[in-house]
């Protein structure tokens, strides 16, 4: 039993540690992702002392202003890592797919780089699956235990019932002596004993 919650806690640990890395730095990278997973978008080498816009169709997502956040649409589900310049996105959807833009300012407000990328998002969630299919297998697993388990009770009590108690007995026999015709001679019984029979 304890080997089925093992396996099960481990599958489930698998299935949910899924994640994608996209290097999004070169203009016109194309990332492919998986439904339900957790992607790391590379932006830029380290976000501190500039400005960055990141738009998917024309809306824009994040806004990050000289070491902090102004704007982030999707905020419940992302977040942006300063210092590796990084964008994770958790638990994608299918919107989540289609063409970003990235705008890299200066400090003094000026454009200094352009470029876009896509992201496509595809297939069912391997998260959903992963959970599915420990599911299936922690059921499974729980039923094999009981059926072991019932099948070792039932041999053992088929085992106490068929083992007696243990039994010691005896054979006695009384034989009578014939008897002389004398008078004065009493009859005398001869107990003859047969063999001890031990059951066990």
């Amino acid at each position: 039993m304890a080997a089925a919650v093992g396996l099960l806690l481990m599958l489930l640990g698998v299935s949910q540690g899924l994640s994608a890395n996209c290097d999004a730095r070169n203009d016109g990278v194309r990332c492919n992702v998986t439904l339900g997973e957790t992607v790391f978008l590379q932006l830029i080498g380290n976000a501190s002392g500039i400005r960055l816009e990141l738009a998917k169709e024309k809306v824009t997502l994040l806004r990050w202003r000289l070491n902090g956040t102004v704007t982030n649409e999707i905020k419940d589900r992302s977040d942006f890592i300063p210092n590796n310049g990084t964008f994770r996105i958790n638990a994608l959807k299918h919107s989540d797919g289609g063409e970003y833009n990235l705008t890299i300012f200066d400090p003094d407000g000026k454009r200094t780089r352009n470029q876009t990328f896509h992201l496509s998002v595809q297939g069912s969630s391997s998260l959903k699956i992963g959970l599915i299919t420990s599911s299936i297998c922690g059921v499974f697993l729980f039923f094999i235990s009981l059926l072991v388990v019932y099948a070792r009770r039932k041999k053992q009590k088929c085992k106490e019932t068929e083992e007696p108690t243990d039994l010691t007995y005896a054979v006695v026999t009384s034989v009578q002596k014939p008897v002389r015709r004398s008078v004065k001679q009493k009859v005398e019984e001869d107990v003859e004993y047969g063999q001890i029979k031990s059951a066990g």
